[in-house]
């Protein structure tokens, strides 16, 4: 005969497992990335597939599946305190990576002392392909593209965002990059 206190102990245990399972599904989802002394906070549908190539701090992909758009990932970028030039330089080279006089805005945001450069800039990107832009190889023009640069002080040096890709995709993801350029900052 089974009483309603026997049944509560299977009940019971199943619930817990299905909680723990559920948290364990929305830790996965929620991933880290440190770049000099900034850990960067993101969840999906961001993804970190860094690769370890030279001068990358990290890569993550944002997965535009459900969306129907191509996805995009952002490469943060650190070389240490006073390395890899000045703000201005940077954004004027990043720039400089799109075909004659692309579209483009700069904002600047401050959060507990730390300034974020942000640059969204539009038109046709000239893709130097998995050799980068000082690879000297021959570029690729890529017409209605945006980028989203991103340059976050710290005192231990500057770490670079940097998301380039299909205009409808990038702009898609923006007010996802701007938390992701802030989340160091955030608690």
């Amino acid at each position: 005969m089974n009483t309603p206190h026997r049944l509560l102990k299977p009940l019971a245990a199943v619930l817990c497992c299905g909680a723990l399972l559920a948290f364990v599904a929305r830790a996965d989802d929620a991933g880290t990335l440190k770049a000099g002394a900034l850990t960067f906070k993101f969840a999906k549908p961001w993804e970190n597939v860094s690769s370890g190539r030279p001068m990358r701090a990290g890569e993550l992909k944002y997965d535009h599946t459900e969306e129907g758009l191509e996805d995009v990932e952002c490469v943060l970028y650190y070389f240490g305190p006073g390395q890899g030039g000045g703000i201005d330089a940077n954004v004027e080279r990043w720039i400089g990576q799109f075909e004659a006089d692309p579209k483009v805005e700069r904002e600047t945001a401050e959060l507990k002392g730390h300034k974020i450069h942000y640059l969204y800039a539009t038109g046709t990107y000239l893709d130097a392909g998995m050799g980068g832009p000082f690879s000297g190889a021959p570029k690729t023009p890529k017409p209605n593209s945006m980028m989203l640069g991103a340059i976050v002080e710290s005192e231990e040096g500057a770490v670079f965002l940097k998301l380039v890709g299909p205009e409808k995709s990038v702009a898609a993801v923006k007010d996802a990059f701007k938390k992701l350029a802030s989340s160091p900052f955030e608690d």
